[in-house]
């Protein structure tokens, strides 16, 4: 049989209070036991986050998340079940997924008559998104399927953000992103008239701009220097002009889309390249949901986006060994070793057993492990949650780096009264969650004074298919290359630093050494500690962190600054005699001290030089 299915309305506004309608026609006639089942895209089902799933019912016609079918001439009844389901894969786990079934009950419904399946109460997503609902008819076992997109716009203006490489050589052109959000960080639909672009000097760099939404101005210095630019009240991050040295390359590695049973979103990486302005992403939804067509989508998707020099992309998902506590990343530095270890489900577990975990190779395969001293919701009775002791087994060469940084909070050290708490960084956001700080060595600096070398990452572990977003988490990568290898190799060798989400551009050494590096001294000798920052807003305090092996019981800053007068550009040198092997590392906070900004480096490793004979 075939069908038609057609949305009554199929254009809303985000956070729009709506109703949604389907209208169905069978070509045959539907008689009793007979079924139609809609399957909802996740967006239309979670609330805010990945956390809360809408309620639907078929009972009180006032109340939010009313579901019914009727036929045109409302001489049939149905029997409508709502279970759990994965829109596509249909032995994924599901979170937010619904599969709601109409069995038709008394009557008949004759080919040609119209069905109008109805979504009343509800609302749009709060993002912008094209997705889409399927429905089946099953008559006689015979199955037949559709689908109709529907689609979700922005709302107005509510910031702005101008966005700039942190880095370019003189002479050389380089885009000035310039990006209006709605409410809900998607591009807005607010129109701009005759806006004038400016660089820290005053400079008209554009006048007479109109766009919609965003738009991107080439701009070019000659000079070497540090620059900024400013349309109205808002201001860029800062630009090093410069013949030689390194500079950033920002990504955010840890998004989730709608193939993640508690995900949403289409594409990531328009997003993440277009309005986000981001150098590097990656997908990393959860393998067990995927599917073979999960996979080929995120493939697909990669492929897509990726262009060297302009745009990396990495092929990663979420999957966490069942010998080894809490969640983990898994990054792959070709598409071909991706697509050769993706993973499905085979039982009702929610980790890759032991037995299926190869042994990868760390110069193609890498494992970044995220919200490490975390318990979902209140501290269980085993107290550790989904924490990570990394003292307590081998990760095989395969872990380079940490993410220290997520919209769940912090995971540099133990504090559930930091700004940035598990306990707190979600509250702020629209869906609210609280979560717990688990005590104990489940932290960067518990990791580091373990002795382990790792370096430090931030990615937002975004739900909605939108990586970038402010306050999320990015990470800041020195690669020789903006390609897939270039952006891997780089965060294997430490090469990278964290923000909360600004570009924060930091400069750190001691003597020649920088980030990542194992610098050697002889005993009793001095270094040169310096560091330079620039921020995208006024800056609170720059702190440099030292733990001395054999001597020390904890991190303590040797600088604590807070740059006066106030000012967004800091700069900082001291000097320390070494007598222990020792780690120093930097953090910086910058306004709004209400939700700050934050910065952390990978460390740098101080040794005692072994004296030889």
């Amino acid at each position: 049989m075939t069908f038609s299915a057609k949305l009554k309305n199929n254009t809303f506004t985000v956070r729009e209070n709506c109703d949604i309608e389907i209208e169905i026609t069978p070509n045959l006639n539907l008689n009793a036991g007979d079924k139609i089942e809609i399957i909802p895209p996740n967006s239309w089902l979670l609330v805010y986050g990945p956390s809360y799933t809408r309620e639907l019912q078929t009972q009180d016609s006032l109340a939010p998340h009313f579901i019914k079918l009727k036929s045109a001439s409302e001489n049939a009844t149905f029997d409508i079940s709502i279970i759990p389901r994965n829109q596509y894969y249909e032995q994924g786990v599901s979170r937010h997924g619904r599969r709601i079934t109409a069995i038709l009950k008394t009557g008949k419904v004759d080919a040609g008559e119209m069905l109008t399946f109805s979504y009343r109460n509800t609302f749009a997503p709060y993002i912008t998104d094209q997705s889409e609902f399927y429905i089946n008819i099953k008559v006689n076992k015979i199955l037949s399927e559709t689908k109709t997109i529907i689609a979700t716009l922005p709302g107005p203006v509510v910031f702005s953000r101008i966005i700039v490489p942190s880095g370019a050589r003189p002479g050389d052109e380089f885009p000035v992103r310039i990006v209006t959000f709605d409410r809900y960080e998607n591009c807005s639909s607010s129109e701009f008239r005759n806006q004038t672009l400016y660089d820290n000097n005053g400079k008209v760099i554009a006048d007479k701009l109109n766009f919609t939404g965003s738009i991107v101005v080439p701009a070019k210095i000659d000079c070497e220097g540090v620059f900024r630019f400013s349309m109205n009240d808002t201001v860029s991050n800062a630009v090093k002009i410069s013949r030689d040295t390194p500079i950033p390359y920002w990504g955010n590695i840890h998004i989730h889309t709608k193939f993640s049973h508690d995900g949403q979103g289409e594409n990531l990486y328009p997003y993440a390249r277009d309005v986000a302005g981001l150098d590097f992403a990656a997908a990393t939804d959860h393998w067990e949901s995927l599917g073979d067509a999960g996979y080929n989508s995120l493939k697909y998707w990669a492929e897509d986006a990726y262009e060297p020099g302009k745009f990396a992309t990495l092929p990663a998902d979420e999957r966490n060994p069942s010998h080894w506590p809490g969640h983990h990343n898994i990054y792959f530095r070709d598409m071909k070793c991706f697509m050769e270890n993706k993973v499905h489900l085979s039982d009702d577990s929610k980790v890759v057993p032991e037995e299926s975990w190869p042994k990868y190779d760390p110069e193609r395969v890498m494992l970044i492990p995220h919200h490490t001293g975390i318990a979902f919701g209140n501290l269980p009775k085993n107290g550790v949650g989904a924490a990570i002791g990394l003292d307590s087994y081998d990760d095989e060469g395969l872990i380079p780096s940490v993410e220290i940084y997520s919209h769940h909070g912090q995971s540099e050290l133990y504090n559930p009264q930091h700004a940035l708490a598990y306990e707190f960084n979600r509250m702020r956001n629209p869906e609210r969650r609280a979560n717990t700080s688990v005590p104990g060595p489940y932290y960067a600096q518990n990791y580091w004074m373990q002795g382990r070398k790792f370096g430090v990452i931030a990615s937002s572990d975004e739900h909605s298919g939108q990586g970038g977003r402010r306050h999320g988490g990015i990470a800041a990568v020195f690669a020789d290359a903006l390609s897939r290898e270039g952006i891997f190799d780089a965060i294997r060798n430490r090469k990278s630093y964290a923000t909360t989400g600004e570009r924060i551009l930091i400069e750190f050494n001691i003597n020649n050494a920088s980030l990542g590096e194992i610098l050697e001294v002889p005993k009793n000798e001095t270094v040169e500690i310096s560091i330079k920052v620039w921020g995208s807003d006024i800056l609170l305090r720059v702190e440099i962190l030292r733990y001395r092996f054999g001597l020390d019981n904890a991190f303590l800053p040797i600088l604590s600054a807070t740059p006066q007068p106030e000012s967004m550009d800091a700069e900082y040198s001291i000097e320390e005699t070494i007598t222990h092997n020792s780690i120093y590392y930097a953090r910086v906070t910058q306004e709004p001290i209400n939700w700050p900004a934050m910065a952390w480096t990978t460390p740098i490793w101080v040794n005692l030089a072994t004296l030889s004979r």
